[in-house]
């Protein structure tokens, strides 16, 4: 009698095992069904300047973005100045990279605090002249036949070394840094351009 129970009791187990197994896979399929049917009921979008030539490097800053518009020129400016603010964005990060690596060789009795509001003030005057010069490397404008609005994609460039010289540059003309901190800064600009091995 035992071995008949304990028959029909493992039978149990087993297909209330088999029951759950059965639920999840059913579920992991409707769930890969419906994942797979949301993605090809959508359009891959292919945006232009994509790829190595576009983005930033051991040379270069670059920026891409858009800008749309009813109006041809204004969608070329937003794209411009979008384009821009991510350029500045790259800048500031990698002078900020660049400044907290040589942190450690400051004299501990300097006043850091003063010198990173002045360095960061010194950062923004050199990216107002810097996104002047930058370089326009792509543009492309498209319309929609639909709406007629345009759409532009603007690529742009700035280079790493000219970008370092002209900070240096500035630096040494301001009066609010004292010879110490123009020294500390040219000094670090200096490890920052031969660490790029751009030559040319």
């Amino acid at each position: 009698m035992y071995k008949v129970w304990h028959y029909f009791y493992s039978f149990e187990l087993k297909t209330n095992r088999m029951k759950k197994y059965f639920f999840l896979l059913t579920i992991a399929t409707i769930g890969l069904i419906g994942c797979k049917s949301k993605m090809e009921g959508m359009n891959e979008v292919k945006t232009p300047f994509s790829g190595s030539k576009y983005e930033g490097n051991n040379r270069w800053f670059r920026a891409v973005a858009s800008g749309e518009s009813l109006d041809l020129e204004t969608s070329k400016d937003k794209a411009l100045l979008s384009a821009k603010q991510r350029l500045a964005s790259n800048v500031q990060t990698q002078i900020k990279s660049v400044s907290e690596n040589y942190k450690g060789e400051r004299i501990v009795g300097d006043n850091m605090g003063d010198f990173n509001e002045r360095f960061q003030q010194l950062t923004r005057e050199v990216m107002n002249q810097v996104l002047v010069e930058v370089q326009t490397i792509d543009e492309k404008v498209y319309q929609n036949p639909t709406n007629k609005r345009y759409t532009t994609w603007v690529a742009l460039e700035a280079r790493k070394k000219n970008v370092y010289k002209k900070l240096k540059e500035i630096a040494n003309t301001r009066t609010s840094l004292s010879d110490k901190d123009k020294a500390y800064i040219s000094k670090m600009m200096d490890e920052a351009i031969k660490e790029l091995n751009d030559n040319d």
